[in-house]
């Protein structure tokens, strides 16, 4: 059995993660269990196939000096993690089969993308996991490009190769916007995208792109929405005095924050909050009140458009997606949560 029918074998029973140690049998991590995929262990020529096929000469050379060399690839439309670890006595190489965890379900609430696709201001997207946060762009740039024809200019670490232009073109730009660079680059472009880059210069950066009529979409790290505006408003009344809160809330349009969870099967489950920015809150933000926004959001009734991370916690365990211990553990308050059960009969 080759490297390639390996993968793909490994992919077919939607694994994880696939371990290749020389020596030993290659597994696949299947439902957090690890299973064999032959009864022959991995051989030192396939371990150098396996280099061949996934590092650069340069990572060759990293992994011959260090010893050790972490990287990214795709496969097919499928971003691939792997890890080569590599002494005297061993040589192992770690693929993380689904960075972005592809297969699984992702919904997006209609208000995001109907917010999305009027293309105006700016919208913010978190996750407190780094795949969690690069799968939530993802799909919603894949959903978008499906619906209308845009062009996007994309500032990230990396491109975005599972996803596949239709109607919308895609031009990646990596590291940080220059002048020098800006307006060439900017010209025609209907959205701008900050993915990955996580430094104060690139957020007052988007939120001007906002003002001067780009559609503009934020994507960062962070615990929960609470954090997500405290950053902002933070960075804002640094480089802008007492303007900078009033200013985002001319454009900021919507924040959404996605946690994933463990299902009952297995699989990964995906709640989320979202804001967004009515004429009140955006009332709220120009003050810079991020108690009191919090405070609205986890108290929104339904239909308001706003969504708690109660709400979708509770929608998870009435289709039981998710057991009381890990919709509990997700909340950031189980009290109020609790509230909701009873008043379901939960």
């Amino acid at each position: 059995m080759s490297l390639t029918e390996l993968i793909l074998q490994a992919k077919a029973k939607k694994a994880q993660q696939l371990l290749f140690v020389v020596g030993s049998e290659p597994r696949a991590k299947i439902n957090s269990q690890w299973v064999s995929l032959r009864k022959s262990p991995g051989l030192p020529t396939e371990w150098g196939l396996l280099q061949q096929s996934l590092l650069s000469s340069a990572q060759k050379g990293m992994l011959e000096s260090r010893g050790r060399v972490i990287g990214e690839t795709a496969l097919e439309t499928t971003r691939i993690g792997y890890s080569f670890f590599q002494d005297e006595s061993t040589m192992k190489a770690v693929l993380q089969l689904d960075l972005d965890n592809s297969k699984q379900e992702l919904a997006l609430p209609g208000g995001l993308l109907e917010t999305c696709l009027q293309m105006k201001g700016m919208v913010v997207l978190a996750s407190p996991q780094r795949g969690g946060q690069s799968l939530l762009l993802h799909r919603l740039l894949q959903k978008m490009n499906e619906e209308k024809p845009f062009l996007a200019v994309i500032y990230s670490q990396r491109p975005f190769s599972q996803i596949k232009e239709e109607k919308a073109t895609f031009i990646y730009q990596t590291g940080h916007p220059t002048k020098e660079s800006e307006e060439s680059l900017l010209e025609g472009a209907d959205v701008v995208v900050f993915e990955g880059l996580q430094e104060s210069e690139d957020f007052v950066k988007a939120m001007e792109l906002a003002e001067r009529g780009y559609f503009v979409i934020y994507s960062m790290n962070a615990p929960s929405m609470g954090n997500v505006l405290s950053r902002g408003l933070s960075v804002l009344n640094r480089e802008f005095a007492a303007h900078g809160p009033a200013r985002w809330a001319e454009v900021l349009k919507l924040v959404f924050c996605q946690y994933s969870m463990p299902g009952l099967g297995g699989e990964s489950v995906f709640a989320h909050e979202m804001m967004l920015m009515k004429s009140g809150l955006q009332h709220l933000l120009a003050k810079g009140d991020v108690v009191e926004l919090t405070r609205q959001l986890v108290h929104a009734p339904e239909q308001s458009g706003q969504i708690s991370l109660n709400q979708s916690l509770l929608q998870h365990l009435i289709r039981r997606r998710i057991d009381l211990k890990t919709a509990f553990e997700t909340s950031f308050d189980p009290e109020a949560l609790d509230q909701h059960l009873k008043k379901v009969g939960i």
